[in-house]
C-alpha cells in the first residue's frame, strides 16, 4: 500500500513513481545520481537498484593482473565425503548457494566510462558441474586421480569477464564415497567464504536449494559503497591520516627481478613457541600478537632499526552484516610496532596489543588505495595466523572432511605489487600445533632466508621466556 500524507503521496513515494516512469536505461542512472548526492554512511547499507557498481580496488588489481598471467587468481578447496550421497540433491544445492550468493553470479568487465572496471549480477545462476567416476580404478590409482584433480583445480582458467568465476568438481570414488572440488576466483571468494559456502551448502542439501535467502548485505553492496566512501570527507580523511603514520618509514625495494613465487612449510617448534605463548597470554596478548612481537624483533634486527612494519592478511568483515556474504573482502593492515628504548619483552607485548588494536580499526581502508606500485608499502614481510571460523558441514548420514589443497597464491592476493615482498608466513593453530607455508620471492630472498625468519622468532620467544624483563631481546 502506497504511504500518503493529508496532502497527498509521500514523497517517496512520488520519488519511487517518477523513477518507474523513466526508461530502464535513465531509471539506474537516476538512482546512481541520487545516490551520489547523499552522505556516504560509515558502512554498507544495501544498494538502491540492481545496477552496475564499481569493481574494489583488490578486484581491479586481481583483474588487470589475470590479463597477464592467466589463472593467476584461482583458488581451489576440496572435502571429502563418506556416505551415501545424492548428487542430485547436491546439484539443487548448490544452484541454491549461487543463487543466495551475488558474488557468484557476478561479472567484471571495464565499463569505458568514469567508473572504470564495473561488477553486474547475473540474474539466474549458472552451475558449472563436471561428474568423474573413479570407481573403477584401484584405491592408489583412485587418490592419486583425485590429487591430481585438486592440482588441476587450482589451476582452472576463469574468466571474470564472463561470469565463469566458480567451478565444481564432483569425484564417485566409490558408492559411499565422493570428493567435492571448487575452484573459484579470488576476485569474489576470500578465505572467510570458504565457510560460509559450506555452510551453506549444508542447509541446502538438508532442506532444499530453494530454501536459502539471501544474506542481509551481498557483496556488491559493499563494493557500490567503498569507492563512494573513499570518495568521501569521512575516507579520504581516514586515507590521509592513515599515510601520515607511515610517512616516515621507508618503502620496500622492488626485487630487480621481478616476482618468482616459491613455497616452504612451516612447524613451529612446540617447547619455545608453547612458553612463550603462555607469556603472551599472561600480560593479556593473543598467539597472533605474540608472534607477531617476536617477528618484530627479527626484523628490525635485520633492518638496524627501532621500528618494524608487518602487513596483515585482515578479513575486512568490519561489520557483523558482512559475516554471512560470499565475496572477496580481505585486505592488508599494516602494523607498526616500535621497538625504541629496548623495552623488555613484556613491555613490548603491550605495545604490539596498541599496534594491532590501532591496525585492524582501519579495516575498512583497502591496502591498494593506501599503497601502489608507485608508493609501495612500508613493509616487505606478510604475516597471519589464520582463524577462520570453524564450519560444522553437516550433511546427513555423510561424514566431512577437508582435503589439503595447493599452496594458496597469498602475495599476488595481499600485495599491490608481488615484487616489492620477499615473504608471506601464513600459520594455523590446531590441536596444539603451529604449521602453515610461507610463500616467498625467489627474485628477492633465498630458501635460507625464510627459514632464518622462522627460527628467529623461536629464538627471540625462547629468551623471552628465560628472561622476559630483559632488554637485551630487543636490542638490534
Amino acid at each position: 500500500m502506497t504511504a500518503t500524507t493529508a496532502s497527498g503521496p509521500s514523497g517517496a513515494a512520488r520519488l519511487d513513481g517518477a523513477l518507474a516512469a523513466l526508461p530502464e536505461h535513465k531509471r539506474e542512472l537516476a538512482r546512481l545520481l541520487l545516490a551520489a548526492r547523499q552522505p556516504v554512511p560509515a558502512r554498507p547499507v544495501p544498494r538502491s537498484g540492481a545496477g552496475p557498481v564499481p569493481a574494489t580496488a583488490l578486484q581491479a588489481r586481481l583483474w588487470n593482473r589475470e590479463r597477464t598471467h592467466p589463472g593467476m587468481g584461482t583458488g581451489s578447496h576440496a572435502v571429502r565425503l563418506t556416505g551415501r550421497l545424492d548428487p542430485a540433491r547436491l546439484r539443487d544445492a548448490l544452484t541454491g548457494v549461487l543463487r543466495r550468493h551475488e558474488a557468484l553470479r557476478t561479472r567484471l568487465t571495464d565499463s569505458g566510462g568514469p567508473d572504470g572496471l564495473v561488477l553486474t549480477v547475473d540474474g539466474e545462476p549458472c552451475l558449472r558441474l563436471t561428474q568423474t567416476d573413479l570407481s573403477t580404478y584401484g584405491s592408489q590409482d583412485r587418490e592419486e586421480r583425485t590429487a591430481r584433480q585438486i592440482t588441476e583445480s587450482a589451476g582452472t582458467l576463469m574468466g571474470l569477464d564472463s561470469g565463469r568465476t566458480s567451478w565444481f568438481r564432483l569425484l564417485r570414488l566409490s558408492p559411499d564415497e565422493h570428493v567435492l572440488v571448487l575452484a573459484s576466483h579470488l576476485a569474489v571468494f576470500d578465505g572467510w567464504s570458504s565457510g560460509v559456502f559450506l555452510t551453506d551448502l549444508a542447509a541446502g542439501y538438508r532442506d532444499g536449494g530453494g530454501r536459502l535467502s539471501p544474506p542481509d548485505l551481498q557483496f556488491p553492496d559493499y563494493a557500490g559503497w567503498q569507492r563512494r566512501w573513499l570518495g568521501s570527507p569521512d575516507g579520504a580523511a581516514d586515507l590521509a591520516h592513515r599515510r601520515a603514520v607511515f610517512a616516515g618509514d621507508p618503502p620496500a625495494r622492488r626485487a630487480v627481478g621481478g616476482f618468482e613465487r616459491g613455497y616452504l612449510p612451516v612447524r613451529l617448534a612446540r617447547g619455545p613457541v608453547d612458553a612463550g605463548l603462555a607469556l603472551g597470554a599472561s600480560q593479556g596478548a593473543t598467539p597472533f600478537m605474540t608472534l607477531l612481537a617476536a617477528l618484530a624483533v627479527v626484523l628490525a634486527r635485520r633492518d638496524g632499526r627501532t621500528t618494524s612494519v608487518i602487513g596483515t592478511p585482515a578479513a575486512g568483515r568490519f561489520t557483523g552484516e558482512l559475516e554471512g556474504a560470499v565475496g572477496q573482502f580481505t585486505t592488508v593492515v599494516p602494523i607498526r610496532i616500535d621497538l625504541a628504548g629496548e623495552p623488555p619483552f613484556r613491555e613490548l607485548l603491550h605495545r604490539t596489543r596498541a599496534a594491532v588494536a590501532e591496525a585492524l580499526s582501519h579495516q575498512r581502508l583497502p591496502v591498494d588505495a593506501l599503497f601502489d606500485k608507485d608508493s609501495p608499502p612500508p613493509y616487505d614481510t606478510l604475516f597471519a595466523l589464520h582463524n577462520y571460523p570453524a564450519v560444522p558441514f553437516d550433511l546427513p548420514g555423510i561424514e566431512v572432511s577437508q582435503l589439503p589443497g595447493p599452496p594458496a597464491r597469498h602475495l599476488e592476493l595481499y600485495s599491490p605489487d608481488p615484487a616489492a615482498t620477499t615473504a608471506c608466513v601464513g600459520l594455523v593453530e590446531r590441536d596444539g600445533e603451529i604449521t602453515g607455508t610461507a610463500e616467498y620471492n625467489r627474485r628477492a630472498v633465498t630458501p635460507a632466508y625464510v627459514r632464518e625468519l622462522l627460527t628467529g622468532i623461536e629464538e627471540v620467544l625462547d629468551r623471552a621466556v628465560a628472561a622476559p624483563a630483559s632488554p637485551t631481546i630487543t636490542r638490534h
